[in-house]
């Protein structure tokens, strides 16, 4: 069913965000609401985030707009035989010309449909191509009129081209600190949450959350001191994290899986380079006890198939120490150090 929503958006290019949320109920029923304090885990909020960080579409909350990207193969960090990724828009059309273009070739390569879900919700079917080189992958490309990067795989370029914590902070602007006259929280630490009972401390980094009381839009202030300045919710969180020497991204280098908390998602891009390095949905479960600085019973994205020089790549981005773990899923599903 949730091929049908990407089939819907990818035949118009261009919609609106009530558009979206629109088809969007015809499709799912609506997520869990807001609740003070509470870690949120709204369905509508995760497929966003997934679309975005599998390369189907761009979010654009201040155009409130959004924009299929076009359709291409990209390469996977896999050894063995070359496997690249369909990333972007796609139609039943083309799904069908790609499949005829590979029975042309079907003993040098095989296309492969993957069914994917978490546990609340379907996503669309992953899909990838095998071949025994990648000429065949960009010969197929150019014959069905689609895009292909297969220099290097696409979560490493991705990660590379990243700015950094730091380098984001020297590119904001901090000015006096002026309170707003809206209803606000601030990012807790130790609960990895935005609470309205977090006092506000000026002897490190803070990160507040406003509240428009008429458009219900949010802004977001990292305070240093006496300053403030606006940031991008994802990274400011990063920021105040990195500045605490927190440690909240997990990795299992044996198993190549790597975790973060899901009220604390990778920024849009490192989102995307992680997602990249299979082309899967990230599991949602819990850490079973504290791990790291994530607290027990705390909800985690777990991506697969992550190398560790991409894992400690993106680690560096966020200013973050990678921590090593010897995590496994217990009986329940959680995770378990």
């Amino acid at each position: 069913m949730f091929d049908d929503l990407i089939y819907a958006m990818s035949a118009r290019g261009v919609i609106s965000l009530d558009e979206f949320n629109s088809i969007f109920r015809t499709v799912y029923a609506p997520g869990i609401s807001d609740k003070e304090n509470s870690i949120d885990i709204d369905i509508r909020r995760q497929v966003i985030r997934l679309f975005d960080s599998l390369g189907y579409c761009e979010f654009n909350f201040d155009t409130r707009r959004v924009y299929m990207c076009e359709p291409s193969f990209v390469l996977l960090p896999t050894f063995g035989l070359p496997k690249a990724v369909l990333a972007g828009a796609r139609t039943p059309l083309l799904i069908k010309k790609i499949k005829d273009e590979v029975k042309c070739d079907k003993d040098k390569m095989e296309l492969h449909f993957v069914t994917q879900n978490t546990a609340d919700f379907n996503m669309p079917a992953l899909i990838y191509l095998e071949a025994i080189e990648k000429a065949l992958i960009k010969n197929i490309s150019e014959r069905c009129g689609i895009s292909y990067d297969l220099d290097k795989p696409a979560a490493w370029a991705l990660a590379n081209f990243c700015g950094s914590v730091e380098e984001r902070k020297k590119s904001i602007h901090f000015a006096p600190f002026v309170e707003l006259d809206w209803k606000r929280r601030a990012f807790t630490i130790s609960k990895l949450v935005f609470s309205s009972r977090e006092p506000v401390s000026q002897d490190s980094l803070f990160l507040l959350e406003y509240k428009n009381p008429i458009t219900q839009q949010r802004r977001h202030l990292l305070l240093d001191g006496d300053s403030a300045a606006e940031v991008d919710r994802d990274w400011g969180r990063y920021m105040v994290l990195s500045s605490s020497q927190s440690q909240v991204i997990i990795y299992n280098e044996r198993i190549q899986k790597l975790a973060v908390p899901v009220t604390v998602p990778l920024p849009c891009l490192l989102a995307r380079a992680i997602s990249m390095c299979t082309g899967l949905v990230p599991k949602i479960t819990t850490v079973e006890s504290r791990v790291a600085d994530i607290p027990s019973n705390h909800p985690v994205y777990v991506y697969s198939g992550v190398p560790k020089v991409i894992a400690e790549l993106i680690s560096r981005k966020l200013g973050q120490k990678l921590f090593n773990s010897n995590f496994e899923y217990n009986e329940k599903g959680a995770l378990n150090d």
